[in-house]
């Protein structure tokens, strides 16, 4: 493959996470020859454009002198290691002085908002390209994000995308109701304003950084939506048909038609259209722990996922002449924790995939061997012990974060359940009410509370293979079983918690409350999640899941799971009205 690229991407605003995957050397010795990194972009001074963004003695310059050394230390020591270099950047980010000036020529003057269409905006840019090609002649190209702009590293810069919306922020919800009485989604919700907003950027791009710099592009479609840009084929070749190909313009891509979840089904814009792309791939995935626990996915990644009609995988896509490789988040994605100290779970997992798209004759069983016998030291029946831990890992993290019963009725299109639990929260009776409600109408409460309880049992194996293995060294040992057991009981808490929350449910509908069910279901959670709760005193555990659910930062907080649980348990007290 040309490209097999990895990022380590932080969170956003919080201390860099501390990896080997920010260690040049460590990604050529996994097959990886490329790393990308952030926020080059921000060290561009725009001189000129006759503005000083960074005057002496002010905050921007004192946080502009700290800040760009990083970016010429991570560009030599992936050069001496011979990667190539790429760097992802938000558009549109700019310098606050330089939108200040510029504000009447590029800024919506009602909303503030910089536009595309604004006389100065594509000026402005081409100056920030022509800066950053001419001082860091060393990195090979630019992977353009437009679908969400960050600002929390770079106090001194403000931007937003420069795609217009239509429709809602959040994709799925407003699909539900079509998808579940199987109904034609409705029109696209996406119209040409947006369409010839993409086509103007592309070509901006392709001129100014392929024909004029010679620098590669991996354009990225990522949008949210199943019906735009990233996941809908009919939207894609409507933007990408027409640009001009250029040898150096490519698209990335996620291998799912959503975010990196189970149950949906690879993205059909893969190996379509007229441009080359790349296939991104998460090894820490934020929506199932983090590597927290475990959590081997690249067998689904590679030979396709057990639970979707068409198991089609990267083996079926990485020989296809348009797809020049792979672009893999090693660490990162999401916000928040769990927190890790030890990388094996993502580490596995992104050494798999490098050497499988480095050599795709081999196959995905032969190369987690190799890292099982190699890396970890194991012998004879520890190797088949650790190959089925990491196998029922995957079927586990199933059972217990979706919901067949409720998935299946959308025919792998979008993913609701894989929204109530991500990054370090759980949502609860508010983030789940689609589902909870279709599992009433169609009587399928037990079904999803028996994959709930399957989900325990094949926890319960994977802590138990962890201590039939004989660990080659202490340190691994007490991690893989630390977060065996921290899958275990995590997941016990969850199917207790949706049994409390079914039987609340069900109690709360009926004129005379049956107590006996929900007071039952009660017990069993707080028993599993104090017992989830002691894992904390342990050394080396991973940071712990909250019950309340996600908010960005800055954000009010969102309640989940603990409130649920704490509404359905006074509701026992309370007298019930006849």
């Amino acid at each position: 493959m040309k490209f097999i690229l990895d990022m380590v991407h932080h969170n956003p605003g919080e201390p860099p996470f501390q990896t080997r995957f920010l260690d040049p050397a460590h990604l050529a010795d996994y097959g990886f020859n490329g790393q990308v990194f952030k926020h080059i972009n921000c060290v561009a001074t725009f001189a000129a454009s006759g503005v000083d963004c960074f005057p002496a003695g002010s905050p921007e310059r004192a946080w502009l002198e700290k800040f760009t050394p990083g970016i010429e230390r991570e560009i030599a020591a992936a050069k001496k290691q011979g990667l190539k270099v790429f760097y992802h950047i938000d558009v549109f980010v700019l310098p606050r002085r330089l939108v200040e000036h510029f504000k009447n020529e590029i800024c919506d003057p009602q909303t503030g908002r910089i536009l595309l269409d604004r006389p100065q905006t594509l000026a402005l840019h081409k100056i920030l390209f022509d800066e950053l090609t001419a001082r860091f002649p060393q990195v090979d190209g630019y992977i353009i994000r437009v679908g969400e702009t960050y600002l929390f590293d770079t106090p001194h810069h403000i931007g937003n995308g420069p795609i217009p919306k239509n429709g809602p922020d959040w994709a799925p919800n407003y699909l539900y109701a079509e998808m579940l009485s199987g109904q034609a989604p409705a029109a696209p919700r996406w119209d040409k304003t947006q369409t010839n907003a993409y086509v103007k950027l592309l070509n901006f791009l392709r001129e100014e950084l392929c024909v004029r710099h010679g620098k590669q592009i991996f354009f990225r479609t990522w949008d949210i939506f199943p019906d735009k840009l990233h996941a809908s084929l009919p939207h894609y070749l409507d933007v990408t048909d027409q640009v001009e190909p250029h040898p150096k313009l490519a698209f990335s891509i996620k291998h799912t038609a959503l975010d990196f979840w189970r149950h949906v089904k690879v993205n059909e814009c893969l190996t379509e259209g007229n441009h080359p792309q790349i296939i991104e791939v998460q090894c820490q995935r934020e929506y199932e722990g983090k590597g927290a626990f475990p959590n081997y996915v690249m067998d689904g990644v590679i030979n396709g996922f057990e639970e979707n009609t068409k198991k089609i995988g990267l083996k079926d896509l990485v020989s296809h002449p348009k797809i020049l490789g792979v672009y893999s988040w090693s660490r990162g994605g999401g916000w928040y924790g769990p927190y890790i100290e030890n990388e094996l779970w993502p580490d596995l997992n992104a050494f798999v995939l490098a050497q499988f798209v480095e050599n795709p004759a081999r196959t995905e069983k032969e190369i987690f061997l190799a890292y099982a016998c190699e890396r970890l030291g194991l012998r004879n029946g520890d190797v088949n012990r650790f190959r089925e831990l990491c196998l029922t890992s995957a079927r586990a993290v199933l059972k217990g974060r979706h919901c067949a019963a409720f998935d299946r009725a959308l025919n792998e299109a979008v993913l609701p359940t894989a929204c109530w639990m991500r990054d370090d929260r759980l949502g609860g009776c508010d983030q789940l009410a689609e589902v909870f409600d279709h599992l009433d109408k169609t009587n399928l409460c037990d079904e999803a509370l028996t994959e709930k309880s399957e989900a325990v049992r094949l926890w319960e194996r994977v802590a138990f293979l962890a201590r039939q293995i004989e660990w080659r060294d202490h340190e691994t040992a007490q991690f893989a079983n630390l977060s065996a057991q921290y899958g275990l009981k995590l997941f016990r808490a969850i199917a207790a918690g949706w049994r409390v929350m079914m039987a609340g449910r069900v109690a709360a509908k009926k004129s005379a409350l049956d107590e006996t069910e929900l007071e039952s279901a009660l017990a069993a959670y707080d028993a599993a999640w104090a017992d989830y709760q002691s894992l904390a005193a342990l050394p080396g555990c991973p940071t712990l899941y909250s019950g309340r659910y996600f908010n960005l930062p800055g954000q009010p907080e969102v309640s989940g799971l603990a409130q649920s649980v704490a509404y359905f348990r006074q509701m026992i007290s309370r007298p019930v009205l006849k």
